[in-house]
């Protein structure tokens, strides 16, 4: 497995993002991107508190899987309640990754950063974020789609305090062909360019690495937020 990390402050003034990377005692990794909630304060405060409590609980595990990752989310939900009782501020982060374990991905996410599985340069699974659009999508209650867009960056679910709103989605899959490439990233990204445009870039460059520089070129030049993606390979 290899991984390309990018994260920059776009057009902010500050950087609300952060990357998590983190290997168990088994080998098995965790890649994920946290997105501090940027219509809160002390977003940039809530990313951190999260990765550093997911680190300390996952370095007391053996393995990362699904159970453990929800507890270590559950870890961080805590910490950020006790955060914002003690600041008396509203804070909390979006997050979604990736487990690599052996011939296997876990995709895990609690609100609206992506995760992508590409194969043969074609898109073979896309997170759906939870977000009020595709709750309205999902529900049916959709009259006019183009009055969709004002919604989409009201997320439904957070790690922000209130343990109902942070539960993880997560499905596995294998993740074992020579071809496969899997992109997580922020809304950052995934606003400017969507998954039939990096799609499209994936399938004009030669290597993961002018895959990043192309998408970072685009992202500095387009992005109106952070950004923040981690590509991964098999090999």
């Amino acid at each position: 497995m290899k991984a390309i990390t990018v994260s920059h402050k776009g057009k902010r003034d500050i950087n609300q993002d952060l990357i998590l990377d983190f290997k168990a005692i088994d080998g098995s990794y965790l890649l994920a991107v946290i997105d501090g909630m940027g219509g809160y304060d002390y977003g940039e405060i809530a990313a951190r508190i999260i990765r550093e409590n997911i680190e300390a609980y996952l370095s007391t595990v053996g393995t990362i899987d699904a159970f453990h990752i929800q507890k270590a989310i559950n870890k961080s939900n805590l910490a950020i309640r006790q955060q914002k009782s003690y600041l008396i501020k509203n804070m909390g982060a979006t997050i979604g990754g990736v487990i690599i374990r052996g011939s296997s991905v876990i995709y895990f996410w609690v609100g609206d950063v992506k995760i992508l599985h590409f194969r043969n340069k074609v898109l073979f699974f896309e997170s759906s974020p939870h977000n009020l659009i595709s709750d309205l999508i999902a529900s049916g209650n959709v009259s006019e789609p183009s009055q969709l867009s004002k919604y989409r960056h009201v997320v439904t679910r957070s790690v922000q305090g209130e343990t109902k709103k942070s539960h993880a989605e997560i499905l596995t899959n294998d993740f074992c062909d020579q071809s496969d490439l899997l992109i997580v990233c922020s809304d950052g990204v995934h606003d400017t360019l969507d998954c039939l445009q990096i799609e499209n870039i994936l399938r004009k460059v030669e290597s993961p690495s002018d895959l990043k520089a192309e998408l970072e070129s685009r992202l500095l030049e387009e992005a109106s937020d952070n950004f923040s993606f981690v590509i991964i390979t098999y090999s």
